[in-house]
């Protein structure tokens, strides 16, 4: 089951299931970690990681107005990943 605050990312649910099962279970555990730290445990690509922790401030409400719209561009890009 995927937890409430992973629940609420705005990326792909195997992405979520991924993060779920690398011990990600909350949007502040995402936040506290670097991308770099992201992609090597779910072997992914260090942009889809920086994507994913967009999609956590979004969740968090920590992003500015100029990382809004530049994480609202880059979105569909995590979302078509599953």
């Amino acid at each position: 089951m995927i937890s409430p605050g992973i629940q609420m990312l705005e990326v792909a649910i195997g992405i979520k299931d991924s993060l779920m099962a690398a011990g990600f279970t909350s949007i502040d555990s995402l936040l506290r970690s670097n991308p770099t730290d992201i992609a090597a445990v779910l072997g992914i690509e260090i942009y889809v990681a920086k994507l994913i922790i967009d999609a956590a401030k979004r969740a968090s409400g920590r992003e500015s107005k100029v990382d809004a719209a530049e994480s609202n561009n880059n979105a569909t890009a995590v979302a078509a990943m599953d």
